[in-house]
Formats: structure tokens, C-alpha cells, sequence
């Protein structure tokens, strides 16, 4: 039986504080959820929704920003039928994304490819190949021509096509994998050049190193990738490089008590794992690799247990730059879901929405993973007055200063100074902002600051 897992929980994100985040509204209804995340550039990333409010409902909404998170447009989906969800998103710029939808109930053929050129203002459905015995999983663009789509298996073989028109034309990929009895899961696939992974409900994981043409399979530690065969079980994955990633392997979260969660690293593009013993807060929601360092991972949580064990320690950001060995807390205590990163400075994480004209439903990241610490280790003892500010902010710290900056809540830079322990900040329009601070050592701490 093929059934979708949307991970998620019922719970309105709650208000944060936390250092290296900043709240972004996606405007989608209250409670909805990121489901994923596809990031063109700095300005320019596509989401899509689920909802996360207990209702059981499959919304077709794509939130969409062009200024880097500053405003999110949300947008319904049209075309797709009643009985259809939304599987994954691919985007190559502003205008141009393309979505793969599948049946979450009977009724009509819910299997399609559809594609936008205006910015999710109409959809267009492609003629993929998909029908009404598919499901598709996942879909992935290279560029504005290249294109992969992957569904359940069909005859035996996972359902697979290919496009190099930008999907005017979709094409059976003849070297496809065989079924061994499984099947997939929507969005849980990880694309890093030419390399594709996906995992099943066996806890398999299929690869192919020429952009989906040949594959390879072998099993992981994970029992099953979704939790609908082995319920409690749950996996996600993240890949530097054609070879080396990490694993995250959860068991028994059926309840709280049984839940257990380990990290596994591979060199080998994931045909062998090994288990890892890591050190610091490391968390089992999602973890992601951040392309354009030497070897630094973000993990994060969204589990809060339950009312009658609630787990705040389940909930959280944390990074490693060492590959996962050792992991240092962006926050806690907060639930923090789907990640994407672009690179050091630019990432996104799922939070939960606080409904349309709101302030909440995806955070933005704040600072520098290339460099040494976040401020929750710096221990610097900074300070900042006066706070609200009107003219001018004193700025002192146990360590030598180096730069400062000041950032707006949509993650733009829009003050820098190089010297000096009093910032003119009357240029300033009113509000709230991070004031981000880095020393010569390399490590980085931020606090709020309130221009008056």
C-alpha cells in the first residue's frame, strides 16, 4: 500500500529570541508547516506547505520569496486535482518551478508534472508519463532544461523520467532500479552535482552518480525512511560530496519513552556507515550540509514529545564543523524543522505559521558557519547600550573586536562597521534588528538591538 508520510506536529512554533534565526512569514494558513525548501539564491526560494494543525488535510499552496526572505507570497496551486498532494518542488529562478503531485485518496488520476513561468501565479501539467497506478515522489531541476522525476515502482522497476527541454517532454529512464518490495517517500531524496539518493520503507538508499541515467543500491541503518512499514522508524541524510555524509537513524518514536536516535557517517556514498559517538547537542528532525565548507552540517529538531512527556531537549539547532564529531547549539527548546542552506550565511529552516499577515512560518539564518563559534560558546561577556538605542550604541566585550554589523529581521545587512566601540545607528528606521558581532579570533556572537 502506498501511503505519505508528512512529518510534523500540531504546535505553533513559539516566539524566538534565539540567536542565529530570524522569523520569516510565509503567510500560509496558522499552523501549516515547511514540508520543503528549494533555494535558487540569496533572494530567490520556493516552499510548500503542509499542514501541521492535527486536520489531516494535503494543502496545495507554494510560498515563494524574491528579496531574500524579507516578503514571502503564498499562493494555492490550481490545476491538480481534490484527491492530489503536493510531493516535492524544484525551482531555477523567480519565474520558473516545478512541482510533482501524487493521490493522498481515490478519485481522479492525481499523478502529474506541472510547471510555472510566472511565479506560481498558474501551473501548467506536463506530460510526464505518470498515471493514475503512479505516486510520485520526488522531483529535481539542474538548470532551466534538465529535469528528474521519481515515483513509486510500477512492473517492478521505480518509476522514473527524465526531461532535457525543461519538461515540454518527459522520457522513461531505461536504466532505472528494480523494486525489492519497497517503495519511497515524498521529498526524501538529497541531489549534490551529478549525485542522486533517495531511501524506502526498507531502509534502502538508491543512487545514481550520472543525474538519475544508472543506479546503485545498498541498505542503511534506517529500518524505513517514513515510518509506514516499521512505524516509529524515520531517516534523513545529507551528502558533502559525491562520497562523504551523515545519517540519522531514528527507532520507537512511537511513544517517547522508546525513541532513539544515532548519527552514522559514510566515505562511500553511503554503501557502508558507521556509527558515530558524537559530542554537544545534536538534534533527530533534519539535518543538512552547508556547501561551501570545509565539512559543516546543521542539524534540527521539531519533536516536543508530548503533553504528558514533553521533550524540550528534542527541540533545537545545532552545527558541526567537523563532520558531526563535535556540535555546537544554535539555540534550544524551540521547534525547528525542514533546513536548506545555500552557503555559510544564507539558510532557511521550517518553523510553523502564524497564519496569513502574521510573522511567523519559516526562520531565516543569521550569521557565519564559516567561521569559528556561534555566540551561544563565545562567553564573551558582549554588552550593548544604551538598549533601546536612539544616536549611539557602545558596544564592549571580553574579546577584541573586529567588525560589527547590523541586520534586519529578513536577514539583510543594512549597517557594517569596521572600528570602533560607538556605532552611529540614527540612520536607523525604528525596530528591531541583530546586531552581529565579530571578533579577531573568528568567532561570531549576536544580540537583539532596538533602535528607538
Amino acid at each position: 500500500m502506498k501511503k505519505v508520510l508528512l512529518t510534523g506536529f500540531a504546535l505553533v512554533s513559539m516566539a524566538t529570541q534565539a540567536q542565529g534565526w530570524v522569523d520569516q512569514a510565509t503567510n500560509f494558513p496558522a499552523n501549516f508547516g515547511i514540508d520543503e525548501i528549494a533555494v535558487v539564491d540569496a533572494n530567490t526560494v520556493w516552499a510548500f506547505a503542509y499542514d501541521g494543525s492535527g486536520a489531516g488535510t494535503y494543502p496545495k499552496i507554494v510560498s515563494r520569496t524574491t528579496d531574500g526572505g524579507a516578503t514571502w507570497t503564498a499562493k494555492t496551486v490550481t490545476g491538480p486535482s481534490t484527491n492530489a498532494l503536493i510531493s516535492d518542488i524544484a525551482a531555477v529562478d523567480a519565474n520558473t518551478a516545478w512541482i510533482v503531485t501524487a493521490p493522498y485518496a481515490s478519485g481522479s488520476q492525481a499523478n502529474n508534472v506541472y510547471k510555472t513561468t510566472n511565479g506560481g501565479t498558474t501551473w501548467t501539467v506536463q506530460a510526464s508519463g505518470y498515471t493514475a497506478s503512479s505516486f510520485g515522489n520526488q522531483i529535481y531541476f539542474w538548470n532551466a532544461n534538465e529535469g528528474w522525476t521519481n515515483g513509486d515502482p510500477v512492473g517492478g522497476k521505480f518509476e522514473m523520467y527524465k526531461t532535457m527541454n525543461g519538461g515540454a517532454t518527459w522520457t522513461l529512464v531505461p536504466g532505472r532500479p528494480d523494486q525489492e518490495g519497497d517503495f519511497g517517500y515524498v521529498a526524501m531524496k538529497e541531489v549534490v552535482g551529478d549525485n542522486i539518493w533517495f531511501g524506502t520503507d526498507v531502509g534502502r538508499i538508491l543512487h545514481s552518480t550520472d543525474r538519475g541515467n544508472t543506479w546503485t543500491s545498498s541498505y542503511s541503518p534506517v529500518l524505513d525512511f517514513g515510518g509506514v512499514t516499521t512505524s516509529g522508524s524515520s531517516g534523513s541524510f545529507a551528502f558533502k560530496d559525491g562520497n562523504n555524509g551523515l545519517l540519522i537513524a531514528v527507532d520507537g518514536a512511537g511513544t517517547v519513552a522508546t525513541t532513539v536516535a544515532n548519527l552514522y557517517s559514510t566515505n562511500d556514498a553511503g554503501e557502508n556507515w558507521e556509527p558515530m559517538t558524537p559530542t554537544g547537542p545534536w538534534y533527530f528532525g533534519d539535518i543538512a550540509y552547508v556547501p561551501g565548507t570545509a565539512n559543516t552540517y546543521v542539524s534540527t529538531g521539531i519533536n516536543p514529545g508530548t503533553t504528558a512527556q514533553p521533550k524540550p531537549e528534542w527541540l533545537g539547532s545545532s552545527y558541526s564543523k567537523d563532520g558531526g564529531l563535535t556540535w555546537t547549539a544554535i539555540d534550544s527548546g524551540e521547534q525547528r524543522g525542514k533546513l536548506a542552506f545555500l552557503n555559510s550565511t544564507t539558510g532557511w529552516a521550517g518553523q510553523f505559521s502564524d497564519g496569513p499577515g502574521g510573522t511567523k512560518g519559516i526562520l531565516k539564518f543569521v550569521g557565519d558557519l564559516a567561521l569559528a563559534v556561534s555566540n551561544t560558546a563565545v562567553k564573551s561577556g558582549l554588552q550593548i547600550y544604551p538598549n533601546p538605542a536612539t544616536d549611539v550604541v557602545n558596544v564592549k566585550a571580553k574579546n577584541e573586536i573586529q567588525a560589527v554589523s547590523v541586520i534586519d529581521l529578513s536577514g539583510k545587512r543594512v549597517q557594517a562597521f569596521t572600528q570602533g566601540s560607538q556605532l552611529n545607528v540614527s540612520k536607523l528606521a525604528k525596530g528591531t534588528y541583530i546586531l552581529q558581532v565579530i571578533y579577531v579570533n573568528g568567532s561570531v556572537e549576536q544580540t537583539k538591538l532596538i533602535k528607538k
